[in-house]
């Protein structure tokens, strides 16, 4: 009998741990999120006051309006905004792909095409680490819409593949003929890289 009320005093204490730990858990992420989102708000600059953007209506690169939510503007040394409304994912992209780059922004590949060109606007971004900006980018699907806002245009592109691969496969990033984006991040445990590409629409 007394073997029987510690066994079950040990179920309600070992439930009572999960418990207690999962809310911990939560609640951290929710107040990691809430400072990650100010952060990256304070970064992008942007003002929330429905101003209609541009967008491109063609792959030669000429813009047309559109009914953004938000007026982007990017100043600075900055390249572009990135966008994926599907998952939340916003990001400033800059120049370089080193860590100190990283810690902050989305960093373009040494090489890259510019937004809208002819060529592969390659990307990448942390998932883990600082502001994990790239935290849902394997969630993003087949078919999503990234938004790229320059100083003078917004680019739409649309995500025609998603793949898994290994950290030498930086074939990826080579240049094409196509106006095309590429955007890469770490899988869970940095084994491997998540790679997702989109053409111009």
């Amino acid at each position: 009998m007394k073997i029987k009320v510690k066994v079950k005093e040990i179920v309600i204490l070992v439930i009572f741990i999960v418990v207690v730990s999962a809310t911990a858990i939560f609640i951290k992420n929710m107040i990691r999120d809430k400072k990650q989102e100010k952060e990256i708000e304070a970064l992008l600059n942007v003002e929330f006051n429905g101003t209609p953007g541009t967008d491109v209506g063609s792959a030669t690169g000429e813009a047309t309006s559109s009914s953004a939510d938000e007026n982007i503007q990017v100043t600075g040394n900055a390249i572009a905004v990135i966008q994926i409304p599907s998952q939340g994912i916003k990001g400033v992209v800059k120049e370089g792909t080193d860590n100190q780059t990283l810690k902050n922004y989305i960093g373009m590949f040494k090489g890259a095409a510019m937004p809208g060109q002819i060529g592969n606007f390659s990307v990448a971004a942390h998932n883990n680490i600082y502001t994990e900006i790239f935290r849902n980018l394997n969630k993003v699907n087949i078919g999503d819409e990234v938004k790229v806002t320059t100083k003078t245009t917004t680019y739409t592109y649309k995500i025609t593949s998603k793949q898994t691969v290994s950290p030498t496969s930086i074939e990826v990033i080579n240049n094409s003929d196509k106006r095309e984006i590429t955007l890469i991040t770490c899988n869970y445990n940095a084994s491997a890289r998540v790679v997702l590409k989109g053409e111009l629409i």
